[in-house]
């Protein structure tokens, strides 16, 4: 394996930081999937419609603050949370356990989002 799986996970999320869909969805293999807890297994330009949905309700993108990377073989696991202010006041706030599973390329075949749906319902269909 020529990348790290720990490195690429992290330089992946940095582009959902940023709210970077386009970017984002060049980690993925053509047939990777995501799964979203409340919303089930989905394509990666699924996942990219629901961020551009949120960034107009964000002000500065998802804030993480990453607590631990942990890999094994193709896959790393991201234990991280965020604290990201609304544009129209408050602050989405929730934990995340990202599962991310890389082909032999360091694209993404599977992303699976541990997280309490709750708090993005609320801060984003409110």
């Amino acid at each position: 394996m020529a990348f790290d799986p720990a490195e690429r996970a992290l330089a992946y999320l940095e582009c959902v930081r940023r709210l970077d869909t386009a970017a984002m969805l060049g980690f993925y293999a053509p047939d990777a999937r995501v799964w979203l807890p409340g919303q089930g297994w989905m394509q990666p330009a699924a996942l990219a419609a629901l961020l551009d949905g949120a960034r107009s309700l964000l002000a500065d993108g998802i804030r993480f603050t990453h607590e631990d990377v942990f890999a094994a073989g193709n896959r790393a696991v991201v234990l991280t949370a965020c604290d990201s202010p609304l544009v129209k006041g408050g602050s989405y706030i929730n934990q995340f356990c990202f599962v991310i599973t890389f082909d032999d390329a360091g694209q993404i075949t599977e992303l699976r989002e541990y997280t309490d749906s709750a708090p993005a319902v609320a801060a984003f269909h409110s």
